[in-house]
């Protein structure tokens, strides 16, 4: 089994003999406390495998969710582009402790993008994000001042007022970035809207995840945040 976040369990599988055992089992950090692993197979690796890999993650007290062989997985692949949307919202003159605060109330999480970014470290951020890239498009690639703050070797400074001025925008635009690429996640059959949510609430701690939001929030107003988003950076 390999933990990879970035490479397709299909080109690990090249490297061995018998590549119907092999499948991705990818925990989320911390992997002590965090009850989260994706469990990816590919398309060679036999049902028995998948089988036995799924019953050992519960008997060992996780949460398995299954995803497709495909960039990001599930979770990365809507959380990386989320993380990536804050900083070009603080390149186009929003303040980071004004994305912060807007975040924390509304997704419901006790650390915002950048603060999670520090914790996590930057350097994972640009990596994940170019990986992605490679394989999705330019709409994943890192934000412009994601490399630089990286090699200052600093984390992302924090402190700052907080006036409301440009809540809206903020919002609308983390929650569309979410709304998008998870609708995308389960339109191309990479995961379902179930196993999704069950992502977002048990690996990042969310509250909620994306298509229970979507409900919440109400369809068409849900929709037009995800549509905006879409047509801001000419996605399908």
């Amino acid at each position: 089994a390999t933990n990879t976040s970035s490479f397709l369990v299909a080109d690990v599988a090249e490297a061995v003999d018998k590549a119907d055992r092999v499948v991705g089992l990818h925990y989320f950090f911390h992997p002590a406390k965090n009850r989260l692993v994706e469990v990816i197979g590919h398309q060679g690796t036999s049902a028995d495998t998948l089988r036995t890999a799924w019953a050992f993650q519960e008997q060992i007290g996780k949460t398995p969710i299954d995803s497709a062989d495909a960039p990001g997985f599930v979770v990365n692949r809507f959380f990386v582009p989320w993380l990536n949307e804050a900083v070009r919202l603080h390149e186009e003159g929003h303040t980071i402790a004004e994305i912060e605060a807007v975040s924390k109330t509304s997704f419901g999480i006790g650390m915002g993008p950048f603060e999670l970014m520090n914790v996590t470290g930057v350097p994972i951020t640009l990596h994940a994000s170019a990986s992605l890239a490679e394989r999705l498009g330019d709409f994943y690639a890192p934000a412009a001042s994601l490399k630089p703050q990286v090699d200052s070797g600093e984390p992302w400074d924090l402190s700052g007022d907080v006036t409301g001025a440009g809540d809206a925008v903020i919002i609308e635009r983390l929650w569309g970035v979410v709304y998008h690429v998870a609708c995308q996640l389960v339109s191309e059959g990479v995961s379902t809207p179930e196993d999704t949510d069950i992502g977002a609430r048990v690996g990042l701690r969310w509250p909620a995840g994306p298509f229970e939001r979507f409900n919440e929030m109400g369809l068409k107003q849900a929709a037009s945040y995800a549509q905006n988003l879409a047509k801001r950076y000419s996605l399908q």
